[in-house]
């Protein structure tokens, strides 16, 4: 049985006439009556009483009727929300975050996508970077913000990559450090300090980032204890137990006992990515990829502007 065979049943009941059925079917009236034929025969029963004056619905017809077009209004909407969904104006977005990485832009972004298409459905994953490649590239998240040297990790699962945000670096210290009252520093300058990281999700991708960009200007950095959380790491580079290298986008505003220094060296920055798989399309994604874009780069401007 097939759709097609409901909607010609449907037909026929409500007209209650094989002629004016197949006009509204535009389908010659023979071929018609053998669909109908080949229906009642599938079933094992007899939907419709007919002579040559009348064409009546049996009780198992009626019955027949009433869930038939259920079936077809249900046919119906399935479309319907099949190609909202390929518009991306509905359907489902999984999104992977990273906390104090992403809150500058992602919570706008959200807000954004669910004014402009509130029948989607959108949930939020905070997670370390390894677990969103993996579960990107699993299927379960349809896209995630991952730190730059993750985010070449994700080439050999074969992701899509798309620098979202640029953000200078800087290095926060004791208010006693020496080198406490600068406005800048040379992360050189910084070789024989011990390097304090956070350690969340199971992740150690700080430390990950930090050793790449110190690595990038000559120098493996010695990593001391990590912290737990951000209030536990800006409490420890109080103590003096070290230095600690983040994005400017992850600078909280007040931090007693520290002192805040922009990393001086050209070239050296923190890059946020955007991670998808893109061999499986989705219009929804793509429009919240679009409104990350405009809002990281609001971001980035107001960053670089401080």
């Amino acid at each position: 049985m097939e759709l097609r065979h409901l909607r010609y049943f449907v037909a026929v009941a409500e007209a209650l006439s094989f002629s004016r059925a197949a006009t509204r079917l535009r389908l010659a009236q023979p071929s018609l009556s053998t669909q109908i034929r080949d229906l009642e025969e599938e079933l094992g029963l007899e939907l419709l009483e007919r002579n040559r004056n009348r064409v009546a619905l049996t009780d198992a017809g009626a019955v027949f009727l009433k869930e038939a077009r259920a079936v077809l209004a249900r046919a119906e909407k399935a479309v319907a929300r099949a190609k909202e969904a390929a518009a991306g104006t509905t359907g489902e977005l999984r999104v992977g975050s990273m906390g104090s990485l992403t809150i500058s832009f992602l919570p706008a972004c959200l807000t954004r996508l669910h004014a402009a298409l509130p029948k989607a459905r959108i949930s939020v994953t905070e997670t370390g970077p390894s677990d969103q490649l993996t579960q990107i590239f699993a299927g379960r998240m349809h896209i995630g913000f991952v730190p730059e040297i993750f985010a070449k990790l994700s080439a050999g699962k074969r992701l899509a990559v798309r620098n979202i945000l640029r953000s200078p670096l800087i290095v926060l210290v004791s208010e006693h450090h020496p080198l406490a009252k600068r406005g800048t520093v040379r992360l050189r300058d910084l070789e024989d300090e011990t390097f304090l990281h956070i350690l969340m999700y199971g992740s150690d991708a700080q430390r990950v980032w930090t050793r790449e960009i110190c690595r990038s200007i000559g120098f493996m950095p010695q990593f001391g204890s990590a912290a737990s959380n951000a209030e536990n790491l800006v409490s420890m580079v109080a103590a003096g137990e070290g230095v600690a290298l983040i994005p400017k986008i992850a600078e909280r505003t007040g931090t007693p006992g520290c002192a805040a220094l922009l990393v001086g060296d050209k070239g050296l920055h923190y890059n946020l990515c955007a991670v998808y798989d893109e061999n499986f399309p989705s219009g929804l994604r793509d429009t919240f990829l679009g409104i990350v874009e405009e809002e990281a780069k609001k971001v980035e401007t107001q960053v670089a502007g401080r």
